[in-house]
């Protein structure tokens, strides 16, 4: 009785998965899509930040998308010797901010930068035995 059960129980998974595959079809020009809706899903910013620490010098920064499960890396870089970072980022298109991570020396801190027109500038201060 159990050997047919479960043969039973493969088989009504099995018709379920093909019936779950059958192809579905449309033609383009039924397609109905509201004005509002945006094709796009990447965008290309500007970023331009500089990290001030005491020393002037490199700094680690790392830039987050933050959604609903969290943060999501979508890049890391380093500044120049004067602290300095410039250069495009592709980002998703919905945001409209992200989190930056900085990391100088045993020092780190994040804060949230608005995406305007395209572009996010921002200045990090850091000095020696605290943040700011």
């Amino acid at each position: 009785m159990k050997t047919i059960l479960k043969f039973l129980r493969a088989g009504s998974v099995a018709l379920a998965v093909s019936l779950n595959a059958a192809h579905v079809s449309a033609a383009m020009t039924d397609l109905n899509v509201d004005d509002s809706f945006k094709y796009t899903t990447l965008k290309t910013i500007s970023v331009d930040i500089q990290v001030n620490t005491p020393d002037v010098e490199k700094a680690g920064l790392s830039f987050y998308s933050d959604g609903k499960k969290g943060l999501r890396l979508l890049s890391n870089v380093l500044t120049d010797d004067a602290g300095h970072y410039q250069g495009q980022l592709s980002v998703p298109a919905y945001l409209k901010s992200l989190v930056i991570k900085t990391r100088w020396l045993n020092e780190f801190k994040k804060i949230r930068v608005d995406i305007k027109n395209k572009a996010i500038k921002t200045t990090i201060i850091y000095k020696l035995g605290r943040k700011t």
